[in-house]
C-alpha cells in the first residue's frame, strides 16, 4: 500500500484482521503491512469507523490530517474518511492504525479486556490550560489507544490551606450551575456545583509511544492559581470491551512549582468503605474511588433540588446516619436531588453497627484520626444535625442550642480534645465509643468446651466447659451471669430440630472446680436420632454492667460450638461451612441478638434451622408463620427494600414485629461471596440439605425445595416464585440442570458483578 500524502511521514502498521460483525464469513488472515503516513496539525489522522457493504472498521484516531490512498486491491482514493473505501473484494475487515514512532517495532493491539488508568505526569503551561499525561492499558498491560477508551473527563483541583482547626480540602477550579432544580426547590438554593472539564475525549491526544495526553478546555483562574499550593487531577475514564464497560479513576497530586508534595487530604480509603460496600460505583457506576469523589464533593457543591450540601464530610456522615438523624426522627426526610430529578431518600438508612464507631470508616489513612484531632463543624453536623452554632436568639425550631456561639473551627478541639474523661470537657474519644468500650467493667466473656462430650450409661450427654472473664480469670460464680445455656441440635446436615437448656442454676450443672471457672453439665434432653448421626452443641451466655448508672448487656466474644456422635467409633461430621463470618463483621463489626448472647454464625444455625418458624409469636391474624431458616431469613432481610414481596416480616421476643421491607444493602447483591466462601453457594448442593418446612398448628403449611427456598428468598417476584414451582415439581429441585456449575445459566456466573 502506498500513500500520496505532503507534509511530515512518519511510519504507520497497518494491522488487517476479521470484523467481528454478525454473518461476516469466517476465512479472515491477518495481515501487517508497512505503510507511510502524512502528519499535519496534532499528528497522524486515522479513520473512526463506517460501515459499508458489511465492513466495519476502527482505528486509533489521532486527529488533524487526512490519509490518501491510491492503492488497496484495486485504484481506491481515500480522503478525510477512508473508512468507507478499504474495501477488499467481499471481505470483511477491521483495520486498526498505529503510529510507530522513529521507525521502530509496531505497539501492540490490545486484544484483553480491563483498565487501568496512570497519571504519569501533569504540567500547567502559559496558556494556564493543564496538560495530563497518562497510560491506560489493559489487563495484559497492553497500553490502549485514544479510540480504546470510550469516555475521557477530568478535574483539576486545588488543596486550601485551611483556617484554625479545620482540615485542608480540595476546592475545584471547575463549576457549573446546576439547572436541575427538582420538584420543590428551596427558595434561594445554591446552583454551584464542582465538575469536570468540557473538553471530554476531544481533548486527548494519543502520543504513539503508549501514552496519551489530556489538554484541559478550561484554564486556571490566575486570580485563584498558587503554583506552590497542593494540586490534584482526578480522571474519570471508561472503556468498552466486550459488551462489558469498564472504569478506571485515576488520581494524581502535585506542585505546579515542582516542589514535593508535603500537604494532602488522606481521611478515608476506599478500600476500607469497600469492605463493607465491595465497590463502590456511583453516578452510573463510573465514580469509583473515594480519593475521586472528594475532588467533586466539596465544600462549593450544593444540591439545587434538596438545599443540602454535598460537601463530603456532611453527607456522607448524614446518609450513614440515616433514620437517626436528628432531623429524620424529628420528621424531616434527608434527601438529594439527583440526576432526572430523582428522589434519593436516606431517611431510612440503618447503619448496621453502632454509630458511634467512628474508625470502622476512618482506618488506615494517614490522616485517619482527624475526627479526634481535629473536629469541625461540618464533619459534625452531619451526624448532630439539629444542633445549632449561631445565635441563641435566632434557633430554629426543632434545634437544640449549642453551649455557646461558634462560627468557626478555631475553638472545637478546646473543648473537644482528642482523649480524656471529664464530662466538662468531653473529649472526642470517649463521647464516640460505645459503653461497653468506655466501662472499666465490661470485661468481656469467654466460654469454651473442656474435651469431647461425654455418653453417659442413661443416653443423657454430659459436655466440660469452661467460663472465664475477658482477661481470662475464672468466674467463679455463674449467678454473677445474667444466663447461661446450652444448645443441643442435629443432624449437622441440615439441623432439623434443637433444644436450649438454662445451665446456669440448673439441677445438672456440676460446680465442683469452679473455683478454677470449670463446670460440667449434664444435658436433660437425650440424643435421639441413629448412631450414626452428628450433633452439635453450642454455649450462649451474657453477664450485666453498670456504665453510669445505666445498665448494659454483654454477650461473649464466641459461641463455642463442638461435635460429637453417640458411636464412639464414627468420626463427627462437622456442619458445612457456607459463610465467611468475617466478611458479616466486615459490616456489622460484631454481632449481639437476642439479647447480646448469640454471637457466631456457627451457633445461629443450630435454631434457625429448616424447621422452623416465628408461630408461638406471631399474632393469630398475622398467620400463617413465616419460616426463619437461617438462609431464607438473611437472603430476605439483605434483599430488604428490593423484595416484591411486602411486607416481610417476623415476629420476635415479646411478640415483637420485625419488618425488614426497608433495610438498604450496601452492596451488589449479584456478589454473592459478600458473605458466601468461595464455592459454597453453587448448584448442586451439597447432600444432607433439608427443605424448609412450614407448619401451622402442626399442620403442613408449605414445603419448599432446599435450591427453591435459597433463590426465591431473594428473587421473590411472582414470576420468579411459579418459574421456581414449575421447575420444581412436587418439591424435586431440577434447578442444577440449568442453574448448576458449567451449565448456561450457572449462578455463580450470572451473579457475577460486573466490572
Amino acid at each position: 500500500m502506498n500513500s500520496k500524502c505532503w507534509g511530515v511521514t512518519a511510519s504507520v502498521v497497518l494491522v488487517v484482521m476479521a470484523a467481528l460483525v454478525t454473518g461476516c464469513p469466517q476465512n479472515f488472515v491477518l495481515e501487517t503491512v508497512t505503510v507511510t503516513a502524512t502528519v499535519q496539525g496534532q499528528g497522524i489522522v486515522v479513520p473512526t469507523g463506517g460501515f459499508v457493504k458489511g465492513i466495519t472498521i476502527f482505528a486509533v484516531a489521532i486527529p488533524d490530517a487526512g490519509w490518501t490512498f491510491d492503492h488497496w486491491e484495486g485504484d481506491l482514493t481515500g480522503s478525510a474518511n477512508p473508512a468507507a473505501l478499504l474495501l477488499n473484494g467481499d471481505k470483511a475487515i477491521t483495520a486498526v492504525f498505529i503510529e510507530q514512532p522513529g521507525g521502530g517495532e509496531p505497539l501492540p493491539v490490545s486484544a484483553d479486556p480491563g483498565l487501568s488508568v496512570e497519571i504519569q505526569s501533569v504540567t500547567i503551561p502559559a496558556d494556564l490550560r493543564a496538560e495530563v499525561k497518562f497510560v491506560a492499558k489493559d489487563n495484559k498491560n497492553v497500553a490502549l489507544r485514544k479510540s480504546d477508551l470510550a469516555s475521557v473527563r477530568f478535574m483539576i483541583n486545588y488543596l486550601e490551606t485551611p483556617a484554625a482547626g479545620s482540615t485542608a480540602r480540595y476546592i475545584s477550579y471547575i463549576t457549573r450551575n446546576d439547572t436541575t432544580l427538582g420538584t420543590n426547590p428551596p427558595e434561594g438554593a445554591s446552583k454551584i456545583q464542582a465538575t469536570t472539564d468540557g473538553a471530554g475525549n476531544n481533548g486527548v491526544t494519543d502520543n504513539g509511544d503508549g501514552t496519551l495526553t489530556y489538554k484541559f478546555q478550561t484554564a486556571l483562574p490566575a486570580s485563584k492559581y498558587a503554583q506552590n499550593l497542593t494540586h490534584c487531577v482526578g480522571g474519570q475514564i471508561s472503556r468498552s470491551f466486550g459488551g462489558l464497560t469498564y472504569y478506571a479513576n485515576p488520581v494524581f497530586n502535585f506542585r505546579p512549582d515542582g516542589q514535593p508534595v508535603t500537604a494532602t487530604r488522606d481521611i478515608v480509603k476506599t478500600e476500607v468503605s469497600n469492605a463493607c460496600h465491595t465497590r463502590l460505583a456511583f453516578h452510573g457506576g463510573g465514580r469509583r474511588e473515594i480519593e475521586y469523589c472528594i475532588l467533586c464533593h466539596t465544600t462549593q457543591s450544593t444540591d439545587a433540588g434538596s438545599g443540602n450540601t454535598l460537601d463530603m464530610a456532611t453527607m456522607i456522615h448524614k446518609i450513614h446516619r440515616g433514620e437517626n438523624l436528628p432531623s429524620v426522627e424529628g420528621g424531616t426526610p434527608y434527601q438529594i436531588i439527583g440526576h432526572g430529578n430523582s428522589v434519593n431518600d436516606y431517611s431510612e438508612v440503618v447503619f448496621p453497627q453502632d454509630i458511634r464507631n467512628c474508625a470502622v470508616c476512618h482506618k488506615d489513612a494517614s490522616q485517619a484520626d482527624v475526627y479526634l484531632t481535629k473536629p469541625t463543624l461540618e464533619g459534625c453536623t452531619g451526624c448532630h444535625d439539629r444542633t445549632w452554632f449561631g445565635n441563641p436568639a435566632e434557633t430554629p425550631a426543632g434545634y437544640e442550642n449549642h453551649p455557646f456561639p461558634q462560627a468557626n473551627n478555631a475553638a472545637c478541639a478546646g473543648c473537644h480534645p482528642a482523649t480524656g474523661n471529664s464530662d466538662l470537657v468531653p473529649s472526642m474519644n470517649r463521647v464516640h465509643r460505645t459503653p461497653e468500650q468506655k466501662s472499666p467493667d465490661a470485661v468481656g466473656l469467654k466460654l469454651a468446651f473442656e474435651g469431647a462430650p461425654v455418653l453417659n450409661e442413661d443416653g443423657s450427654v454430659t459436655i466440660s466447659f469452661t467460663v472465664q472473664k475477658g482477661d481470662g480469670s475464672p468466674v467463679t460464680d455463674l449467678s454473677t451471669l445474667s444466663s447461661l445455656s446450652g444448645t443441643l441440635a442435629s443432624p449437622t446436615g441440615d439441623y432439623q430440630s434443637y433444644v436450649t437448656e438454662t445451665i446456669r442454676n440448673a439441677a445438672g450443672l456440676d460446680a465442683t472446680n469452679a473455683a478454677t471457672g470449670q463446670y460440667k453439665y449434664t444435658f436433660t434432653k437425650k440424643p435421639d436420632q441413629g448412631l450414626n448421626a452428628t450433633y452439635a452443641i453450642g454455649l450462649e451466655g451474657r453477664w450485666s454492667y453498670t456504665y453510669e448508672e445505666t445498665t448494659y448487656r454483654q454477650g461473649p466474644e464466641a459461641n463455642p460450638v463442638i461435635y460429637f456422635t453417640v458411636d464412639p467409633g464414627v468420626a463427627p461430621a462437622m456442619r458445612r461451612e457456607v459463610v465467611d463470618e468475617a466478611q458479616c463483621l466486615a459490616c456489622h463489626n460484631k454481632f449481639a441478638l437476642h439479647g447480646g448472647q448469640r454471637v457466631s454464625v456457627e451457633y445461629c444455625v443450630l435454631c434457625h434451622n429448616p424447621n422452623k418458624t416465628d408461630e408461638a409469636r406471631r399474632p393469630a391474624e398475622q398467620m400463617p408463620p413465616e419460616s426463619v431458616n437461617f438462609k431464607d431469613m438473611i437472603h430476605k432481610i439483605h434483599t430488604g427494600e428490593e423484595l416484591s414481596q411486602d411486607p416481610y416480616t417476623v415476629y420476635g421476643f415479646g411478640n415483637t414485629p420485625h419488618n425488614y421491607n426497608h433495610v438498604r444493602f450496601p452492596s451488589d447483591r449479584r456478589n454473592c461471596e459478600i458473605c458466601h466462601l468461595p464455592g459454597k453457594y453453587g448448584l448442586p448442593l451439597p447432600a444432607g440439605v433439608a427443605p424448609t418446612v412450614i407448619t401451622q398448628g402442626g399442620t403442613l403449611v408449605e414445603t419448599i425445595s432446599p435450591a427453591t427456598a435459597a433463590c426465591t428468598s431473594c428473587h421473590d417476584s411472582p414470576a420468579a416464585i411459579a418459574h421456581s414451582m414449575v421447575m420444581s415439581p412436587g418439591g424435586v429441585d431440577t434447578c442444577v440442570f440449568c442453574h448448576g456449575v458449567g451449565a448456561e445459566a450457572d449462578i455463580t456466573v450470572t451473579h457475577q458483578m460486573a466490572p
